[in-house]
């Protein structure tokens, strides 16, 4: 009897399978989702924690806050833990201003000097491009009721950018991980959560005013 039951259970699997199979999404059609969603929206916030992983020197660390961004190129992010990391990073899509309250300065940076792969630059500027950009694959095959893991590897070489993998919400097409890896074997993850699409942002949120008394650096090429 427990064998009849096996081989119908078998059966009944391999009934499914093609079903199933049928209703599983490509790689490519996840990424055009999440494209679409993001573009509609325009912008985001979200609370993130960043992992990074520097193999050669064998040393990591983390840090967390609060990202904010428009298209294209608009960011914002707040580090607030750990104390000795607190810093803000803001870019108008065409300086970036750093700011370390410890060290009382503001370095600014052309935008092009700070992304300096060109793909992340177009990643951070709307994903419209992804599919001409990278050649994009299943991490791992996708389980049902399991996030979808896609890694998007450039067509054209990028130092700085080997690998970008996307942990995607099968219900909500929204970005929860984010994995970059450059050709020296750095590694960071982006970890995203409190995802807020569509938020509204005033004409100033992405300009920085140093406060009175820091010091202003400005990076000029070369330097």
């Amino acid at each position: 009897m427990t064998r009849k039951i096996l081989v119908a259970t078998v059966a009944l699997l391999l009934g499914l399978w093609p079903l199933y199979a049928a209703a599983t999404p490509t790689p490519e059609a996840v990424i055009a989702k999440v494209q679409a969603l993001y573009d509609k929206a325009g912008g985001f916030q979200a609370r993130f924690l960043q992992d990074s992983l520097i193999k050669a020197a064998g040393a990591s660390d983390s840090a967390a806050g609060w990202v904010y961004f428009k298209r294209p190129c608009r960011m914002r992010w707040q580090y607030e833990t750990p104390p000795e990391q607190k810093k803000e990073i803001v870019s108008d899509g065409r300086l970036v201003w750093m700011y370390v309250p410890d060290d009382a300065t503001v370095m600014v940076y052309n935008l092009d000097k700070v992304l300096r792969s060109d793909l992340v630059m177009r990643f951070f500027s709307g994903i419209g491009l992804v599919k001409s950009d990278f050649t994009i694959t299943w991490r791992h095959p996708p389980i049902p009721g399991s996030a979808y893991v896609i890694d998007l590897f450039p067509k054209k070489e990028q130092p700085e950018l080997r690998r970008l993998t996307l942990t995607i919400n099968p219900d909500t097409y929204l970005v929860e991980k984010l994995d970059f890896t450059n050709a020296l074997g750095e590694e960071s993850r982006f970890t995203f959560t409190q995802i807020k699409l569509g938020v509204p942002f005033g004409p100033s949120f992405f300009t920085f005013t140093p406060p009175p008394g820091v010091q202003v650096i400005r990076q000029t090429p070369g330097s």
